[in-house]
This record gives structure tokens, C-alpha cells and sequence, in this order.
């Protein structure tokens, strides 16, 4: 994406410059070049212009890709920059590389726990803290949307009684 991104700027920058130069050309006092000769030369030289900068794109993209690809015959990098599909086996399955941890077997029975971390003191009394903060906002949740209700409660009885009003003025 980043690729394409920058051969749109190069050939809209190769655009812009190109009809610069042509509108300089035509502000320019001075013969104007006449001919078919000079008219095929100026197409040629317009058209190098217009395909230079796709062409370099083009190539350039490529060069980048084979420079991140590498080439299957170099060996692997050292450590985690191993391509994975250099570390499947021949069969299909995966294997591990040297700096990796051994597979583990199916019949292996996990013992191993890794040691607690060293308890903080001031652990509990943030979680006190932070329990009691949501708490709090929980509470004032629940006190907003009580005094929502009402309002809107008592502004529907205000709208009945209105209309009662409105409707026993109306019979008179």
C-alpha cells in the first residue's frame, strides 16, 4: 500500500512538473519549434517524460520486494527473524527452530508452576480503593437514572392533568 502510495506521488508530482514546464514553454517569447519532425520529437521526449516515473516505480517496487524476500539458497538469520516457512519439515509438519523451546510431548504431564509474585502491600488497599470508587460510581449511576424516572414520571402526570384541564375547559 505504502508502494503505491509512492508511485501515485511521484507521477502526479512528474504531472505537475511536466505541465509546468509546458505552460513556461508556452509563456516563453520566441519561435515555436514547427515541423513533424520536431512534433514526433517533443511527443517522444513527453512520453519518456509521462512513463519514466511508472517505469522506476515499477522497478523500484520490485527491487524492494526481492531485498525483503531474500533469496531461498542464503541462510537463515539468526534467532526470532527465521522465516516460518523455512521451518517446516519436508513432511508437512512444523519443527522448532535450535533457539526455541523443545515441542512439548502429549503424554508430558505439566508440573512446572511458575512462583507467585511477592505480594505488594500496597496491593490490597488499591483494589480497596478501586473497588470503592466503582462502587460509588455505580451508586450515582443508579441515583441519575432514579431522578430520570421521576422527571420523566412526574412530567407525564403534568401532561394528563394538563390535558384533563385543556379537555373540562373545553364542555363549558
Amino acid at each position: 500500500m505504502a508502494a503505491a502510495r509512492a508511485a501515485v506521488v511521484v507521477v502526479t508530482t512528474w504531472l505537475a512538473l511536466l505541465v509546468l514546464m509546458m505552460l513556461l514553454g508556452s509563456l516563453l517569447p520566441g519561435p515555436r519549434p514547427q515541423g513533424t519532425y520536431s512534433s514526433t520529437a517533443i511527443m517522444l521526449w513527453l512520453l519518456a517524460l509521462l512513463l519514466g516515473p511508472l517505469v522506476t516505480c515499477v522497478a523500484l517496487r520490485r527491487w524492494i520486494a526481492v531485498g525483503r524476500a531474500g533469496s531461498p539458497e542464503e541462510p537463515l538469520p539468526p534467532g526470532p527473524y527465521a522465516r516460518a516457512e523455512q521451518d517446516t519439515l519436508q513432511s508437512g509438519g512444523h519443527t522448532w527452530r535450535a533457539d526455541a523451546s523443545p515441542p512439548p510431548q502429549p503424554d508430558e504431564e505439566r508440573t512446572f508452576r511458575a512462583p507467585r509474585a511477592p505480594e505488594d502491600p500496597d496491593a490490597e488497599a488499591r483494589r480497596r480503593a478501586h473497588a470503592e470508587a466503582e462502587r460509588k460510581r455505580a451508586e450515582a449511576e443508579r441515583a441519575r437514572e432514579k431522578a430520570e424516572r421521576e422527571r420523566k414520571e412526574e412530567a407525564r402526570r403534568r401532561a394528563a392533568r394538563n390535558r384533563r384541564l385543556r379537555e373540562g375547559r373545553r364542555r363549558y
